[in-house]
């Protein structure tokens, strides 16, 4: 890739919606209770076993394809649960799509123009609950970002389609008369369009909106609730402008082009107890000796109390009511949980039981 190229990436910032346009957007996703002024009811659990499909990564590496969902939910009731709204400072700005089995978030990165350095937005979900997000990953010709949520209490979201868009039924999950769910859209097929760098774009999916507003980061999706692309900004190739802004969808190739360059860092921050233990056992008590504890640390702060010596030391028997044994039993314990939750450690120190409420926190 030339010098030129770079400098133009680095300094070519992703089509901005118009500010009525972001006025519409905002007005739409408050008409769906998809903000903090109006969250929405919990839903119902979805029916049916999960299906076949792609596997989501389960270790801190970059996800190579969108992993698969419950087949026999309803695609209307999928599409609404593996959606997110993305905010800044309460407005929201864009419609993110969660990986499923996987909870971290793709969207649009022209919708997160405004955010400033600190890359930090808030995903609301189908429930109302919201949590913090980061910006893990993202790609300014392509008008892509993953969002990052620094607390993942929701995995529910779309797999990738194995269907030609033009072999389909086509929706797009918008904000439509105070719902949000799947709409009807054409494809008029595939057209090639450029950056706002003007870097090549190729086999975009070129959208019939019917009248529908083209709000960024909505997924694309066939009969089945399945994603074949995803709607960003992007500049028209014949176009005699700097750039003629059109909306496009993105397809699968370059998502998945994009998700398969994720950097090893864009992973959720893990809860930090900050100890180290081993095996014990006092009499008929088994849990783990506290060896050693990490200044300032959550469990520091919960005033456990740590001995190298065989006798000394206190020893964690359970998390929440559930024993653990081995040092291994503590961190699958405390790695269930999320950065800011809290959590009930039962304590033996050699003579009686006591509780030590813990608050979990990223190590630093």
């Amino acid at each position: 890739m030339s010098a030129h190229r770079h400098a133009a990436r680095r300094h070519a910032a992703p089509h901005r919606p118009p500010a009525r346009v972001r006025s519409r957007l905002a007005l739409l996703l408050v008409a769906c209770g998809l903000t903090a002024a109006t969250p929405a009811a919990a839903l119902p659990p979805l029916p049916g076993p999960a299906g076949p499909g792609g596997a989501a990564p389960t270790a801190p590496t970059a996800p190579t394809t969108t992993p698969a969902v419950g087949a026999a939910a309803n695609p209307a009731d999928r599409a609404r649960r593996g959606v997110v709204a993305v905010e800044i400072q309460g407005k929201p700005v864009a419609i993110g799509t969660v990986l499923a089995n996987d909870g971290r978030i793709l969207t649009a990165l022209s919708g997160l123009t405004g955010m400033g350095t600190a890359e930090t937005v808030q995903v609301r979900y189908a429930d109302g609950s919201a949590v913090a997000a980061k910006v893990g990953h993202k790609d300014a010709d392509w008008d892509l970002a993953l969002l990052v949520p620094q607390a993942i209490k929701w995995k529910e979201g779309l797999s990738a389609s194995d269907i030609e868009p033009n072999a389909t039924d086509l929706r797009l999950v918008l904000p439509l008369r105070g719902k949000l769910g799947p709409i009807p859209v054409g494809l008029k097929g595939r057209t090639d369009a450029k950056s706002r760098a003007g870097a090549p774009l190729l086999n975009t999916l070129d959208l019939d909106m019917k009248g529908a507003l083209a709000v960024p980061g909505a997924p694309v999706l066939d009969s089945r609730g399945n994603a074949v692309g995803l709607l960003v900004h992007a500049c028209q190739v014949r176009s005699t402008a700097r750039c003629a802004p059109v909306s496009v969808g993105a397809p699968i190739s370059a998502i998945r082009t994009f998700l398969m360059r994720t950097p090893a860092t864009a992973v959720t921050p893990q809860p930090w107890l900050g100890l180290r233990g081993a095996p014990s056992q006092a009499g008929s008590i088994k849990g783990v000796r506290v060896l050693a504890l990490a200044p300032h640390s959550p469990a520091e702060r919960a005033g456990l109390k740590a001995s190298a010596e065989p006798e000394g030391g206190d020893i964690i028997v359970a998390v929440d009511g559930t024993p653990v044994e081995t040092p291994e039993q503590l961190a699958d314990a405390i790695g269930r949980k999320s950065i800011g939750d809290s959590a009930k450690l039962l304590v033996f120190d050699g003579a009686k039981f006591r509780e030590a409420p813990v608050t979990l926190r990223p190590a630093p």
